[in-house]
């Protein structure tokens, strides 16, 4: 039972990380068309993050996969979703918001990171990342311009390969070291 459930970890994971590639390929191919149109690009970002973590921890909460504090996360993402899609808001305005949101998604992670130091060449990865978008994060809130725009979204592109593929690289690393110790 503890292995169709490890399996099932490792298949979310896995379908995880292809549906972030996909997408980080669909955003470097049309990044100067999402850096136009920030404010429906960010919108819809943050309403997919959002759906993802409220589907995903409805569903995975009772195997303990995610964490109940991704469900508040998830409500503060379409909160602003409907600012940003709805409201009169400004390019340096979306600029400021995504950098927030970055920063409260990023603090969140090195939380995780602190917490759940399983493996630790992944987490170190995890951290080091989360770190660095908290630094843009504040200097797009500080110069919310076109290019910290265009540099946050390379920085997302490396989020959406890092993000699926270290829980999927913690299970797999976890699923070895068991193997040995049951033998």
């Amino acid at each position: 039972m503890k292995e169709e459930k490890e399996v099932s970890h490792i298949k979310y994971y896995f379908f995880k990380f292809v549906a972030y590639i996909i997408f980080a390929i669909i955003v470097a191919i049309f990044r100067d068309y999402l850096i136009e149109h920030l404010k429906y690009f960010i919108a819809t970002l943050m309403l997919l993050y959002a759906l993802e973590e409220l589907f995903f921890e409805l569903i995975y909460s009772r195997h303990k996969i995610l964490h109940q504090k991704k469900i508040y996360l998830g409500a503060i993402e379409i909160v602003l979703v409907f600012t940003i899609a709805f409201v009169d808001v400004s390019y340096t305005s979306v600029c400021i918001i995504w950098a927030i949101w970055s920063i409260l998604r990023e603090a969140y992670e090195i939380e995780e990171v602190i917490v759940e130091l399983k493996a630790w060449l992944p987490r170190i990865v995890s951290f080091v990342e989360s770190l660095t978008v908290i630094v843009f994060s504040i200097m797009l809130i500080i110069e919310p311009t076109e290019h910290h725009a265009l540099i946050h979204l390379y920085l997302l592109l490396v989020e959406l390969f890092l993000n699926p593929l270290i829980p999927l690289v913690d299970e797999l690393l976890g699923k070895k070291k068991e193997k040995p110790s049951k033998s």
